[in-house]
């Protein structure tokens, strides 16, 4: 995807996994010695969007000359004024963090009303989630026309990070690890390491390496491998200078490399796995194929969070991060804090409720597993033909629930319109199968159909029923 749909999506992200009042990506311009807004998501009507900040000034400017992170909350007083609000907010918690490469591309702002405090594990994930925006950052610089395009080459990166994402299990997956096309990674040995239960670092595939490497094991704070795990981030080795550094194990064989690299497979939760290439050339690997690699992982990651965890957790936000929120679950958490800052305050808010009309015979079955297939693929395929701010909820094993503001009523029915001709023309997969799926649907909006959130989904969905009777007599 271009760098633009990526910060979007990752700014959507950070602000779902903060429960976030504000996002707001700002960019730098050391020249000038100014920030600027560049990508954000807020439910604030004060933001002040064409401001800029000077670095040395506020809280923004101080994060930038310092590179410090700052985390804040207002317990038990009101907060300060916030330079980015043009009228006071009762903000209760907030989280300032410098996005940096190689040097610095801007600065991360997240504050809510709902959270006091950021947990060290937020703070962790909004620090990784800052470094991607970095990434992203730092190759607009190199490769301006990654703003609203793709350059040829991350074309076939994205191709084929898709195909080690349609992996259908684990060993597949490793065996296409071995096969990374030399356009992307020139390397002569490439290993997967995956992680028992007990912490367990197993090599089940290989190759280059001289002999098989299956006995083995990787344990903290042995090798290359073993820091990787440690620090849960990539690693690489320019230039080992024919010094005898240890990849996996001390009982590895004596093979001479003049370069290696490592990245994890990776979730907040725990280590998956780590993938290894190695060079016999001084210098073979350099820092964009650790970028590369990298990226691969992330995704492998994303995708493998997705398939491990139950289909009633988080979010739906973006393509690479494919989950399933129920609207019983959304609406215990975050009824009252939508319907305050958005109901209240007369935003328009509309619920399409999609919901597959005739389903195949496999679903008969009544298996969530594979009803939850179908959903992910409709998501994906309309993820980018909504703007944001967007919520995805799944209302039943046959639907999905569509909530989404600022948008006229004519709006609304175009964007009704799209999704029909859209879904009426695609073919989905299902356990290798091609097949057709007729849907029906249904919209409420606020304030004609009710001002509770609970009401509107509800009375979103009957319409979809109602509309089938209605065909069906």
């Amino acid at each position: 995807m271009s760098s633009k749909n990526a910060l979007t999506n990752l700014i959507e992200l950070t602000s779902n996994v903060a429960d976030a009042f504000t996002t707001a990506l700002y960019t730098v311009n050391l020249e000038e010695g100014t920030l600027k807004l560049r990508s954000h998501l807020t439910l604030s009507s004060h933001l002040k969007t064409d401001a800029t900040y000077a670095i040395g000034e506020g809280l923004l400017g101080q994060a930038a000359l310092h590179r410090d992170s700052l985390v804040d909350d207002f317990m038990g007083a009101d907060p300060s004024h916030l330079e980015w609000y043009a009228e006071p907010e009762d903000i209760k918690g907030l989280m300032v963090v410098p996005v940096v490469r190689r040097e610095l591309e801007g600065i991360l702002v997240v504050d809510s009303k709902e959270n006091y405090s950021f947990t060290p594990k937020l703070q962790k994930l909004i620090h990784g989630f800052a470094d991607q925006m970095a990434w992203y950052l730092s190759l607009e610089r190199r490769s301006p026309s990654w703003i609203d395009g793709e350059p040829a080459d991350f074309q076939q990166m994205m191709k084929w990070c898709r195909f080690l994402n349609d992996s259908p299990h684990r060993k597949a997956l490793s065996e296409r690890f071995l096969h990374i096309p030399r356009s992307l990674i020139q390397c002569d040995a490439t290993a997967v390491v995956w992680f028992e239960s007990d912490g367990t670092g197993r090599i089940t595939h290989s190759k280059g390496w001289g002999q098989g490497l299956k006995p083995l094991t990787v344990e903290s704070g042995t090798g290359i491998c073993g820091s990787c795990l440690d620090n849960g981030q990539p690693m690489l080795v320019p230039n080992t200078l024919n010094h005898p550094w240890i990849v996996f194990s001390e009982d590895e064989p004596s093979v001479s490399f003049g370069s290696v690299m490592a990245a994890p497979i990776a979730n907040e939760k725990r280590m998956l796995g780590i993938v290894v290439c190695a060079t016999r050339a001084r210098n073979g690997l350099k820092q964009i194929d650790m970028d590369r690699l990298s990226l691969m992982t992330n995704f492998v990651a994303s995708s493998m969070n997705q398939k491990n965890t139950p289909p009633q957790a988080e979010f739906i936000v973006n393509r690479s991060e494919n989950k399933i929120l129920s609207s019983d679950s959304f609406l215990s958490v975050h009824k009252k804090a939508l319907e305050r800052e958005i109901i209240r305050e007369n935003l328009p808010v509309t619920f399409l409720s999609i919901r597959i009309q005739s389903a195949p015979a496999v679903l008969k079955q009544r298996s969530q597993e594979k009803s939850d297939l179908l959903l992910d693929q409709i998501i994906i395929l309309l993820s980018d033909q909504i703007d944001p701010p967007k919520i995805f909820m799944k209302h039943s094993d046959v639907g999905l629930v569509l909530m989404i503001t600022d948008l006229s009523d004519q709006e609304t029915h175009e964007l009704e319109y799209s999704i029909r001709e859209t879904l009426s023309q695609v073919s989905f997969n299902l356990e290798g199968t091609q097949m057709k799926l007729e849907f029906e649907y249904g919209l409420s909006s606020f304030p004609s159909d009710g001002s509770d959130l609970k009401e509107l989904i509800e009375t979103a969905w009957a319409r979809t029923i109602h509309s089938e009777e209605s065909v069906h007599g």
